[in-house]
């Protein structure tokens, strides 16, 4: 711990395990940018910045004019050092996921609601949104694989819609991954699910064109960003970064985006955050005029844009949140076997839990869950290992089919014999 003088206040540079309510922050360790917080310099009032500051920063600098009983807050931060915040898995993916496709379709049409509206009256509510983004992240904070799995079923007649409410959950569970606390998880839910409100406004021919833009119509496209904007200034209510993701979703980290060409140092940790998982969902999706990727692919995009388009740590931040091998990835094994991945632990990334529903022939057999991770005891020919993540739909398998007829509807017996 270490003082440094200025002319109007004396701080501490303390490490953020050893935080406390109470006191006033007045400098971190990183740009304020790159982080949830708004204000450069607040006191610390609310266990969400409190868990935020000491999971996304290794120190801050505490004004000591400013923060009440200091030295008692720093003789206890001294004697206990903080532990950080670990959101742990509450409920099993297999019970999780039932509650979570209710929620989805929910908020899916409450988002359908929200652009129409906007298309027809260029006016939205939102109330009923907060509430769903809520219930969004009380299910992503029991265990994110349910709402994840859900955002890689894609409907290519409701794009815009579907695409707007994953990139809602994925940045929700972005913000679950890196550790800030539940009312920045549910700001970043809102930012998500508006975000390109704007492109009710556009020309829907242009927007639903199955071929290449011309460059006309891509100057056209540009301008849903500051559709988006102008419909969204008009809520009171929101707050400024809402508004700050619709405008600014499509800048780039070296200042070559839309539509004003700001760099890094103007953008903000939560338009950073939905300018990668945006990109994200748009990759591994099937639209008019483009196929979708696999996850492993999208991930790959990102990464070798990380710095130029994207905020590098958040890259690497998003890559370990969704997994090499995400909830709902149709997946090869090197047997030949076909399945589709259930859920997968932080710490064991690469080993998740798959239930196998074709043979090495590619034929249907009776559906059978394996645990990577339980089968590291094993001898190496014993193991089950995957090879290749496939795209929705190889070899017949249809990720909503097998969603409905499994999870969904009746009893999920099948799924959850844990043979």
């Amino acid at each position: 711990m270490s003082k440094k003088r200025t002319r109007d206040r004396e701080t501490i540079k303390l490490p953020t395990d050893q935080l406390r309510l109470g006191m006033h922050v007045s400098q971190l360790d990183r740009p304020w940018l790159d982080t949830p917080f708004l204000f450069q310099g607040f006191p610390l009032h609310d266990e969400d910045d409190l868990h935020a500051l000491r999971n996304i920063c290794e120190y801050v600098y505490i004004d000591v004019l400013k923060s009440r009983s200091l030295k008692a807050m720093v003789r206890s931060a001294l004697v206990g050092r903080g532990k950080l915040r670990k959101y742990e898995i509450k409920r099993p993916v297999e019970e999780e996921i039932r509650q979570a496709h209710g929620l989805y379709q929910n908020s899916f049409g409450e988002v359908e609601q929200i652009l129409d509206s906007a298309y027809t009256t260029d006016s939205i509510e939102i109330e009923t949104l907060r509430r769903h983004v809520r219930e969004c992240v009380d299910s992503i904070e029991r265990n994110p694989s349910a709402m994840l799995w859900l955002t890689r079923i894609k409907n290519v007649d409701k794009y815009t819609a579907q695409h707007c409410l994953n990139v809602g959950i994925l940045a929700i569970a972005l913000g679950r991954h890196v550790g800030v606390g539940r009312k920045h998880m549910e700001l970043l839910g809102l930012c998500g699910m508006l975000h390109d409100v704007g492109k009710m406004k556009v020309n829907q021919t242009i927007l639903n064109k199955p071929g290449r833009l011309t460059r006309e119509e891509f100057e056209h496209m540009k301008l849903h960003v500051t559709y988006g904007r102008d419909i969204l200034v008009k809520d009171k209510s929101l707050q400024p970064e809402v508004v700050a993701a619709a405008y600014q979703h499509h800048e780039r980290q070296d200042g070559k985006g839309y539509p004003t060409g700001m760099n890094a140092g103007s953008l903000n940790f939560y338009t950073k955050v939905v300018t990668i998982v945006d990109a994200y969902d748009a990759i591994t999706s099937q639209r008019c005029y483009s196929d979708g990727n696999t996850s492993a692919t999208a991930l790959k995009i990102l990464y070798e844009n990380s710095g130029t388009q994207f905020d590098p740590k958040l890259v690497v931040k998003f890559i370990e949140c969704v997994g090499i091998y995400p909830p709902g990835a149709v997946v090869e094994m090197q047997s030949g076997e076909v399945g589709v991945v259930l859920s997968v632990e932080p710490e064991n990334r690469l080993l998740p839990k798959v239930v196998l529903l074709l043979g090495p022939d590619k034929k249907p057999m009776p559906q059978r869950i394996v645990d990577l991770k339980q089968q590291r005891e094993l001898r190496a020919e014993q193991q089950h290992r995957i090879g290749k993540v496939l795209l929705d739909g190889a070899h017949g398998i249809s990720l909503a089919d097998f969603t409905r007829a499994n999870v969904n509807l009746g009893d999920a017996a099948d799924l959850l014999d844990q043979r």
